[in-house]
């Protein structure tokens, strides 16, 4: 604040010299309120829960003979079937009471995605239901001390969008759905939706509460698109039928130059043969005596050059 004044005066109002005004001074003073808390008195310890006398049973059946895993206000419990777990901390039951909880796949369907919707329920409704003695019917409004956890599986079609997947609780008289606390967890079972129950019973379902946003209507092509000749573009099997008469002329074509080259190799394999198989004129010039001068009669008029003169056979004599 002192520094800000363009003056100085609030920088240097203590020194007396300046004669400060009181007006000046008063400028330049700042109120400062602070509250500090301070943490409460210690709270007193809860007391520990207690269980009801008597033995305690393993498991409870109600009136329909369905089995009930059995929950205690000291040890709490578990309870696991059907894709469902549920546990409960010492302290959720209340004191000197007994439950046996279960809980089942519900028949309630679960209503379709729409788009655009705040909420998407996806998978199976899960029923949650109590008995506090074996032979009664399942428990109404019964609340709990402290919230159990009931986790379920995640459906497929919420998990591309898992930070949004909540546990939902459907009422039994209206319908309406209320958003648990919840959790996702990895389970020895695969990832699971999991959310804290505090009343018995409970139907819950998983669910999407952001907006699935609509499947776009696909895009009409409008008419089709002409090239500047006028006439119609190829379609695509045309194309497809001249790329393969194509391929057929090219492969008919290799196969007649290799026929072509086949037949001519071998007519100079016949050729060499015959060549070979015909006598060499030197060795049949040998087997022949060369002819004497005499045995020749040639005019002196008629005789060729010496390079022109080629021998004869000589049975045979030619005059000239």
């Amino acid at each position: 604040l002192a520094e800000a004044q363009p003056d100085g005066i609030c920088r240097d109002h203590h020194n007396t010299k300046l004669g400060i005004s009181a007006e000046d001074r008063a400028r330049c003073i700042a109120t400062i309120t602070v509250r500090v808390s301070r943490a409460p008195g210690v709270a007193e310890p809860e007391a520990d829960p207690i269980n009801p006398a008597g033995l305690i049973p393993t498991s409870l059946t109600d009136n329909a003979g369905v089995a009930y895993a059995v929950f205690t206000p000291v040890d709490g419990g578990t309870y696991s079937g059907e894709g469902i777990t549920i546990s409960a901390p010492a302290g959720a039951i209340p004191d000197q009471q007994l439950l046996g909880i279960s809980a089942a796949v519900s028949s309630i369907p679960v209503p379709p995605p729409i788009p655009g919707g705040r909420l998407t329920i996806a998978g199976s409704y899960y029923e949650v239901n109590g008995v506090q003695r074996t032979g009664d019917a399942p428990v109404s409004g019964y609340t709990l001390d402290d919230p159990i956890l009931a986790c379920i599986p995640v459906p497929d079609m919420l998990r591309a969008d898992i930070s949004n997947v909540e546990v939902v609780s459907r009422s039994a008289s209206d319908g309406s759905i209320t958003i648990l606390t919840s959790s996702i967890r990895q389970t020895a079972t695969g990832l699971a939706a999991c959310g804290n129950i505090g009343t018995l019973p409970a139907t819950i379902a998983a669910a999407n509460i952001g907006i699935i946003e609509a499947t776009p209507a696909p895009e009409d092509p409008g008419p089709e698109d002409l090239p500047e000749t006028g006439g119609t573009a190829p379609s695509a099997w045309m194309i497809t039928l001249t790329i393969i008469t194509a391929a057929t002329a090219v492969g008919i074509g290799i196969t007649t130059a290799a026929r072509r080259r086949q037949h001519a190799t071998a007519g100079l394999v016949g050729t060499h043969r015959d060549a070979s198989a015909t006598p060499n004129p030197r060795h049949r010039a040998q087997n022949h005596a060369e002819p004497t001068q005499s045995d020749l009669h040639r005019s002196p008029d008629t005789e060729p050059p010496q390079s022109e003169r080629r021998p004869r056979h000589p049975d045979r004599n030619h005059d000239t």
